[in-house]
């Protein structure tokens, strides 16, 4: 379970002042690996293990082909990445002079052109769903604990925290109520409405979940599948 604490550090710009500043940070004690994280999907999803693989690997080679020619890529659900520069090592950096005797002292060579420019790391920022699905599954309160010379605090995961729980809950609540809409699937697994509609039609088009969709555009709804 993810954990936090809570770190003082005093006030670098007046020492002296006594004043102190609260920041809060996660516990990592560990991460997970390509192989952890893999598992985890197959496991949630039920899609083989090379299915993923290959989408990922064909996802991640599409976003750097994109990245090197429009330098900004959205992609749904996970958030926004875009390509950041900077001269290369040994070439002229910062503030120029633009004095005739600056210009003149400095020479073209210092110029940069495409050729000193490297790309330097990948700004990402998150989608917004992506956040707000991370913030509704850290919701609550734990007892104080303990960890790693730390004051951790154990942070509260929802009870249908997976993909697979959620359907089944679903398939529960459609043998007594005959039909569910995006706002029922929401209410009752704790999702946006946007993200209870996007698992919907993913249930519908997979074949394990035992949920299909009935009805046409803002008249669909969901139904337990023949033989369930």
């Amino acid at each position: 379970m993810l954990q936090y604490y809570k770190q003082t550090i005093k006030d670098l710009r007046n020492p002296d002042s006594g004043k102190v500043r609260e920041v809060y940070k996660v516990l990592l004690n560990r991460s997970d690996s390509s192989e952890e994280f893999m598992s985890h999907v197959t496991y949630h999803t039920r899609l083989g293990a090379g299915v993923v693989q290959a989408a990922l690997t064909e996802v991640a080679e599409c976003l750097a082909e994109r990245l090197a020619e429009v330098g900004s890529v959205s992609v749904p659900g996970i958030g926004i990445f875009s390509v950041a520069i900077r001269p290369k090592e040994g070439r002229a950096k910062g503030l120029k002079d633009q004095t005739e005797e600056g210009r003149a002292a400095t020479g073209k060579e210092a110029e940069l052109n495409a050729r000193s420019i490297e790309v330097h790391h990948l700004n990402f920022r998150q989608d917004k769903e992506l956040l707000n699905d991370v913030r509704r599954r850290l919701s609550g309160e734990g007892k104080l604990e303990m960890t790693g010379g730390k004051e951790g605090v154990p942070l509260f995961q929802p009870l249908l925290s997976s993909r697979r729980d959620r359907f089944a809950a679903a398939r529960e609540y459609l043998e007594t109520h005959g039909f569910m809409r995006v706002q029922d699937y929401a209410a009752l697994t704790n999702l946006s409405r946007s993200q209870a509609q996007r698992e919907l039609r993913l249930a519908a088009q997979l074949t394990h979940s035992g949920i299909v969709a009935s009805g046409r555009r803002s008249h669909v709804v969901y139904v337990l599948a023949k033989g369930d």
